[in-house]
Formats: C-alpha cells, sequence, structure tokens
C-alpha cells in the first residue's frame, strides 16, 4: 500500500512540475517601467490644448465615453462599450459578467513646442450582482500595436486642428464707406 501511495506522490509530483513550465510560458513577459513608458508615450510637436482636444476627440471616435477630463492637469479617463453576460452564483444570485475597456491618458508640456501623451489602456472584468457592482479583475493590456494605432489616429487629429487653427481667417468685410456727392446748381 505504500508503495501505491509513493507512486500516486510521485506521479502527481511529475505532473505539477511539468505543469509550471507551461504555466510560466502563458504569463506575459513583466516589463519595466522605462519599456513600459515606451510603449504608451507618443511625443507631438503642438500645443498641449491641440493635443489635449485631440485626444478626446479620437477617444470619443473610437468608442470611449469620457468619465472625466481636466485640460490644466492632462488628465483624461474614459470608459469603453461592452456586452455582459448573464451569471449565476449561490451565494449571491444572479448577476452580469463583462469586459470593458478603460482608457487614461496623461497629456503634458515637455517643451516650448512638445507635448507628451501617455495612454494607459486596461481591460477590466466587471461583475455586477444585486448587492454591488465593481471591477473585479484588470489586465492591462500592453500589444505594441494598439497603441500605435491610436498614436497615428492622433497625429492625424492633431495635424488636422493645427491646420485649421493655421487657416487664414476669412477676410472682414470692409464697410464700404459712405460717399456723398453733392450736385453743384448753377
Amino acid at each position: 500500500m505504500n508503495i501505491t501511495k509513493s507512486v500516486t506522490a510521485l506521479v502527481a509530483a511529475t505532473a505539477i512540475a511539468c505543469a509550471v513550465p507551461a504555466i510560466a510560458k502563458d504569463k506575459a513577459p513583466e516589463l519595466s517601467g522605462l519599456e513600459l513608458q515606451q510603449i504608451q508615450s507618443h511625443d507631438v510637436e503642438a500645443d498641449k490644448s491641440i493635443v489635449f482636444s485631440s485626444v478626446m476627440s479620437v477617444l470619443q471616435d473610437a468608442g470611449y465615453r469620457i468619465q472625466a477630463a481636466d485640460l490644466d492637469t492632462g488628465l483624461i479617463t474614459g470608459l469603453g462599450s461592452s456586452k455582459g453576460k448573464l451569471t449565476y452564483n449561490l451565494l449571491t444570485g444572479f448577476g452580469k459578467s463583462k469586459k470593458t475597456p478603460f482608457v487614461s491618458a496623461y497629456i503634458e508640456k515637455i517643451g516650448p513646442a512638445i507635448t507628451r501623451i501617455r495612454l494607459n489602456f486596461v481591460m477590466a472584468k466587471m461583475k455586477s450582482t444585486i448587492y454591488s457592482s465593481q471591477p473585479q479583475d484588470e489586465e492591462p493590456i500592453l500589444d505594441v500595436a494598439v497603441y500605435k494605432d491610436a498614436f497615428e489616429k492622433l497625429d492625424q487629429a492633431v495635424f488636422l486642428r493645427q491646420s485649421m487653427n493655421a487657416a487664414p481667417a476669412a477676410p472682414a468685410s470692409v464697410p464700404v464707406a459712405a460717399t456723398t456727392v453733392q450736385a453743384t446748381v448753377k
């Protein structure tokens, strides 16, 4: 009987040892702070107010509902749309579960004509029951292509806003001076 327990323990230990490297492979590699900044940051040659307005516009075009925005601090937060699914838990009853995208943007002036944008996209698993509704798990989105696409759209929006601001204003209508014609009577 001891041999059976020993063999069972050995098989279980081997299975766990083989599963640990597989689990470790699935986990995304940890990024340093500098690597994360490189993915999430982008510098633009434009005034902070133009960049701020452009970020607001691009996020709204992408389907985010702006929750908070402040030009002075340069902070914008937004919540994306998602569909939920019905869940059931023995303790809390029926509820809803969904994955919801969140974004935060920080816009700062770093030079006379340079503004830096830092975006942070997160996918949050939201659960709601009759008792509460709150984010349960958050997973940062670290896909370089997502940030590259967002920054390309931001560059286009900034270019358009700068072009609109640089366009010459339509000449103001000049009032025609009233001229009086005096007839000479002879």
